[in-house]
């Protein structure tokens, strides 16, 4: 391959796919479009170089199944283009994950840049996220709204900065445990920055993304080997401080701890599946399952029938999703769709015992630190019992699907990573 074309074909995508964390900051179309190119480059090398054997992979044989169970879901289900269109649209994220491993194997350079670029947005979102709590403005000069008991993105209005930095973050911790593996001194000196996201986390004011860097971290240090005490003690000193500030500061803690306690209704009578609000949804989700047992009432079509009668429990009910991955998969796929999420949790929660079961009696890893931080970013989303966002918005499919490539590489180049410490 010529100098300029491996550059085109190789080079250009490789450092696309190391620009996501950063075009995800700005918001779903730059990061949704680098996916797309990427995934169409993948699949320019593999027709010229007849490289077909990508596709039979595992991972992808079962995702183009569930592709193709949202495509036929789409018309038999049909509401209106909007549903076709997204089943067609979600083959990108599978064959992204191919490309993630293709240029992986062939852009040496690849991890050391998503590195460098996922330290930059860290750094970034660290000093602009500290400067709208202690300022009361952003970076660039526009005033924020601390009293919210919230801090966003300085690019847009978004309330995902908490969101962004609890899935990344694992996948953040990959890459350092694996490039700097026989580098102790340097992921002592970085590991001050973990504290700086998991407390940022907190002060973001969302409380599932506190959650889910709470349940990754514990994840984490219980099936790593080589960096626990370094990541217990990071841990440690996250919740010292989040303590410090909750007992200053009641904007943060009114957010993370009151509200919740109050809103689950710890105090009443009533306890609520995390708040009235969500239980509504969810309720209205059950309603649609069983008028739609089998296939559902149609991918993203929860929002065209929540404000039916029959499906209405309460005033604010209706909503664009029902706020829980499970729930929307069982109201708007069914039986069927709903299957390939709780099938995966199971095997997940398999190989993570016989993982456990391995470290403990064994002193042998099924995987490596690597592979389990970005094991603790898959957990994340699938992870059953917490509110999250739509499973088909694009933005949040980028990063449930960002690790994968990562995790696919790692097995299928196992020889790279070491297993038995």
């Amino acid at each position: 391959m010529s100098n300029l074309k491996e550059k085109i074909l190789i080079t250009f995508p490789s450092f696309l796919i190391c620009l996501i964390p950063l075009f995800l900051i700005t918001g779903p179309f730059l990061s949704d479009s680098s996916v797309v190119i990427v995934s169409i480059f993948f699949l320019i090398n593999i027709f010229l170089n007849k490289e077909y054997s990508y596709f039979n992979n595992k991972f992808f044989i079962i995702f183009f199944i569930f592709f193709i169970y949202l495509f036929i879901n789409s018309l038999v289900e049909f509401y209106d283009y909007n549903n076709i269109r997204s089943s067609i649209g979600y083959i990108r994220f599978g064959i992204f994950s191919l490309g993630f491993i293709y240029f992986l194997e062939r852009e040496e350079r690849l991890l050391k840049w998503l590195f460098i670029i996922f330290l930059f947005c860290f750094l970034l979102l660290i000093v602009d996220g500290y400067f709208q709590y202690f300022i009361k403005e952003n970076i660039i000069g526009n005033p924020v709204d601390i009293k919210s008991g919230r801090i966003r993105f300085f690019f847009n209005d978004e309330y995902v900065l908490g969101s962004y930095l609890s899935r990344l973050f694992p996948v953040f911790l990959a890459l350092t445990f694996l490039l700097y593996k026989n580098k102790k001194n340097f992921i002592i000196s970085i590991s001050f920055l973990f504290v700086l996201i998991e407390t940022l986390i907190f002060l973001s004011g969302e409380r599932v993304a506190f959650f889910f860097n709470t349940l990754s971290a514990i994840f984490i240090i219980i099936m790593i080997n080589k960096f626990k005490k370094i990541r217990l003690i990071t841990l440690v000193f996250s919740f010292f401080t989040i303590v410090l500030i909750s007992i200053f500061d009641d904007t943060a803690k009114k957010r993370i701890w009151d509200q919740t306690i109050n809103q689950i209704g710890i105090n009443t009578t009533k306890l609520n599946i995390f708040s009235e609000i969500h239980e509504s949804h969810y309720s209205s989700a059950y309603k649609m399952f069983l008028e739609n047992k089998i296939m559902g009432i149609g991918i993203r079509n929860f929002r065209n029938f929540c404000n039916e009668e029959r499906y209405k429990t309460h005033e604010v009910s209706c909503t664009t999703h029902p706020h829980n991955t499970y729930v929307q998969l069982l109201s708007e796929t069914g039986l069927i769709g709903f299957s390939f999420a709780i099938i995966l949790f199971f095997y997940f929660t398999f190989k993570m015992l016989n993982h456990l079961k391995g470290a403990l009696f064994k002193k042998e890893y099924l995987f490596s630190d690597f592979q389990i931080c970005l094991l603790a970013a898959i957990l994340i989303t699938i992870w059953p019992f917490a509110p999250t966002g739509n499973f088909f918005n694009n933005w949040i499919s980028i990063i449930y699907y960002f690790p994968v490539g990562l995790f696919l590489w790692s097995v299928k180049n196992k020889n790279l990573i070491i297993f038995k410490n």
